[in-house]
């Protein structure tokens, strides 16, 4: 828990036939990250393959077409994308006849669908051609006029009749059906080339001229509008059982897709010769004899399996990536997210999860120490967990946080903001003994800055650099010096004691000419000339950095009384409203925001507070980063 997992190179050469068996296992294990093959061990094959792959193309073909057919049937992106994480061992041509079934029988109906839509629309057309006909007879128009029937889009509809609006005319939309609508337009014929210019954003213009030449047996149009209107009735019918029936296979086939993609990951990253494949990937070191006996099963013999602990890799070729497992409880989860969230340690490095969750949640506590408002974060945290899992990192910090908050307002004696009145304080009031808590918060600092430059003396180790290891600033010597020059007086102030000027002497003096021998090392290393000043600016940024990121912990003291200063704030104010019956309710609620306001707003100034001390003062210590995190195949 205290270091990601061990991780091993796991390296299989067999036949291309086992290929999609040994994909499907390595996919339900759910452990194994696929890797280019090492050059090395490309000299294992005496003929590599040549030629284009096609695999790649096929898939984004295939991928295209359940697309499509996916936004045609109307299955929503929230669906498809909850099948992200599901496997379906399909191949390419298992998607492809499955895929084409549901095409043929939803196309065909589709396109039989718009076709009694096309000719619903025409006959929905000469039946309002017949209307506007009689109508204007019974209007008996003048020549004078241009009368036209318009079809737009129906998104065009307002367009349309504010450009036609220009004109001396008369405008009205006299029906929709559809995607459609139909405008009818009267103006004098001296007009007529206007409306003809603005003809370009039409779907369909008719000079009512020609509509009054037609014969137009209206009967036989009504009839044979409602035939059409029972078919296109039935055939919408098919195709919703379509959809119901289909939906689950075109479901069922994107998992198949993902699992047939996360099986080309494993291809593309491999080298081929003949019928021979070769591909290598990492699993957690615990898993290897597993692994290699179950492939060893599925090629029944046929394969040749190395594998390689990634510490030995690491020792031959530093250039090579080994990515990182953390290894943490799922309670941690939410820790674990803001140590990513500074970085990804090496697969060699401490991951230091456990102990930030620790430290992050004392120094909350100590901080933001309140029965009342610890528990009122943590039962409002605890909500947002269960109610909603897009918050789930958040919220399960403020549980943790609120707790802490709790644990330290019965140590204080504090219940939303009323210092031991209500409880006695277990341990000591922020309000009455800041000194002590001060001289707590600077020997917390010393514990935490400590153990940091320990967790870089195991880093430095575990990477084999021993110069670092025993002449840095954040090494052994580093250490030493820290002990002295600061561990030293807290002990003596909070312990007493009689100053001894030797150990003072010797733990900072000795440090100090280490110090300079690996400055004079580095320099000597990097051709660079060694420079007294500065090396003596080098040694005052350790002094100074050392003590003020010591220095820097008194704001727990500090955010501890400021806490109860708030508090005792907006109680003052509410004394000096209330007396009279609406100065009490006023006075009420001015307590009621207060305490709303410190757990929302204070809580949060806290929570920033507690991260940067983690962050800035005890991961700068020993944090390397830079290291890739496990994406295993699944």
């Amino acid at each position: 828990m205290l270091f990601p997992e061990k991780m091993t190179e796991i390296t299989i050469l067999t036949t291309e036939d086992y290929l999609r068996p040994i994909s499907d296992y390595l996919m339900k294990f759910g452990e194994f990250e696929v890797k280019p093959v090492r050059t090395k061990d490309a000299a294992k094959l005496t003929k590599l393959s040549k030629g284009k792959d096609t695999d790649n193309e096929r898939f984004s073909n295939l991928k295209t077409r359940l697309d499509r057919l996916s936004v045609n049937m109307g299955i929503d992106e929230k669906t498809i994308k909850s099948t992200l994480n599901e496997r379906e061992t399909l191949s390419f041509d298992e998607i492809d006849a499955r895929l084409s079934k549901i095409e043929n029988r939803f196309y065909y109906n589709h396109s039989l669908l718009e076709e009694l839509e096309k000719e619903e629309v025409e006959l929905r057309l000469r039946k309002l051609k017949y209307q506007i006909r009689e109508n204007i007879k019974a209007r008996n128009l003048p020549k004078e006029f241009f009368v036209a029937i318009i079809v737009v889009a129906k998104y065009e509809t307002q367009p349309v009749i504010k450009n036609l609006s220009t004109l001396p005319s008369v405008v009205e939309e006299v029906e929709a059906f559809g995607d459609l609508s139909v405008i009818l337009v009267s103006l004098p014929q001296a007009y007529k080339n206007e409306v003809l210019k603005l003809s370009t954003s039409f779907l369909k213009l008719i000079d009512i001229s020609e509509v009054l030449k037609e014969t137009i047996d209206i009967e036989q149009v009504e009839r044979k509008l409602r035939e059409v209107e029972i078919e296109k009735k039935k055939m919408k019918s098919i195709i919703e059982k379509i959809r119901e029936t289909d939906t689950e296979e075109i479901l069922t086939l994107y998992k198949g897709l993902w699992f047939v993609n996360s099986s080309l990951k494993i291809k593309s990253s491999s080298i081929r010769g003949g019928k021979l494949i070769l591909f290598s990937g990492w699993i957690p070191a615990k898993h290897k004899e597993e692994v290699s006996r179950k492939i060893t099963e599925i090629t029944d013999g046929i394969s040749v399996i190395e594998t390689n602990d990634a510490e030995k890799i690491h020792r031959q070729d530093k250039q090579v990536v080994i990515p990182t497992k953390l290894n943490n409880p799922k309670q941690l989860s939410s820790f674990e997210s803001l140590v990513k969230l500074y970085a990804i340690p090496r697969f060699y490095e401490v991951d230091p999860t456990i102990i930030f969750a620790f430290l992050y949640v004392l120094f909350y506590g100590m901080m933001f120490g309140d029965v009342g408002q610890g528990l009122a974060l943590s039962l409002v945290s605890a909500l947002l967990f269960w109610k909603f899992k897009g918050f789930r990192v958040v919220s399960g910090l403020g549980i943790a946080v609120g707790i802490s908050a709790a644990i330290f307002g019965f140590l204080y004696g504090s219940v939303f903001g009323i210092e031991e009145k209500i409880i006695p304080a277990m341990w000591t009031s922020p309000l009455h003994d800041v000194l002590k808590l001060m001289k707590v918060s600077i020997a917390i600092g010393f514990i935490v800055i400590s153990v940091g430059l320990i967790l870089n003396i195991i880093n430095t180790s575990r990477e084999g650099n021993i110069p670092k290891l025993l002449l840095s600033s954040k090494g052994i010597s580093g250490l030493i010096f820290y002990t002295s020059l600061i561990g030293y007086p807290i002990y003596l102030i909070i312990f007493g004691g009689t100053f001894n000027v030797t150990i003072m002497l010797l733990g900072v003096g000795i440090p100090i000419l280490l110090f300079v021998v690996e400055s004079v090392i580095e320099s000597v290393k990097h051709h660079h000339k060694v420079s007294p000043v500065t090396v003596f600016f080098e040694l005052f940024e350790v002094f100074i950095s050392f003590v003020s990121n010591t220095i820097s912990f008194i704001r727990i003291a500090g955010f501890a009384l400021n806490h109860t200063a708030l508090m005792i704030t907006f109680f003052s104010i509410a004394n000096v409203i209330s007396g009279t019956t609406i100065g009490d309710i006023i006075g009420f609620f001015v307590i009621v925001f207060g305490q709303i306001f410190i757990i929302g707003f204070e809580g949060f100034i806290v929570g920033i507070q507690a991260l940067r001390l983690s962050f800035y003062e005890f991961f700068t210590k020993f944090f390397r980063g830079g290291g890739k995190v496990f994406e295993p195949v699944k």
